[in-house]
């Protein structure tokens, strides 16, 4: 009798470990923000916005519109990536302003192996559709990196 209870302890011993471990692995499935930094995490909370860009609504922008925007990028980067063939997808995110000029901000994405989008990165297009930006557009602050385009 006393062999099946220790054998008894011994499982619940186990289990109580499982859950344990189970429990951690979830919270932090659940709660990335509390997770260790990844380099990519490192890599974007390095990099330094450029304060003279500013958020504007997306109805105060003149010029081309926002499918035309899009199409911009289409037209300039072509339908899919010559590299991996994945499908090119593009959607106005929002607009900014730099020096006095206005631009849409363009979220790329490919589609990959036909299954699912996955981000590339952003553009912004200039509202004239003279121009555009290669960037990253990232909780409210943009980084015009460089002209990858321009008439």
């Amino acid at each position: 009798m006393a062999y099946m209870g220790k054998k008894i302890f011994l499982i619940m011993i186990v289990l109580a470990l499982v859950f344990l471990i189970g429990g951690v692995s979830c919270y932090k499935i659940l709660n990335p923000n509390d997770a260790p930094a990844t380099n990519r995490d490192i890599a974007v909370s390095e990099m330094k916005p450029d304060s003279d860009i500013v958020e504007i609504p997306l109805d105060s922008v003149k010029g081309i519109t926002q499918q035309e925007a899009e199409e911009l990028c289409h037209l300039i980067l072509g339908e899919k990536d010559e590299e991996t063939g994945f499908i090119f997808s593009f959607g106005t995110s929002g607009a900014v302003e730099t020096q006095g000029k206005q631009y849409y901000v363009i979220r790329a994405s490919w589609l990959v192996d036909n299954s699912h989008l996955s981000y590339i990165g952003d553009f912004f297009v200039s509202a004239d559709g003279k121009e555009m930006y290669d960037g990253t557009a990232f909780q409210g602050e943009y980084i015009m990196e460089k002209v990858i385009w321009r008439e």
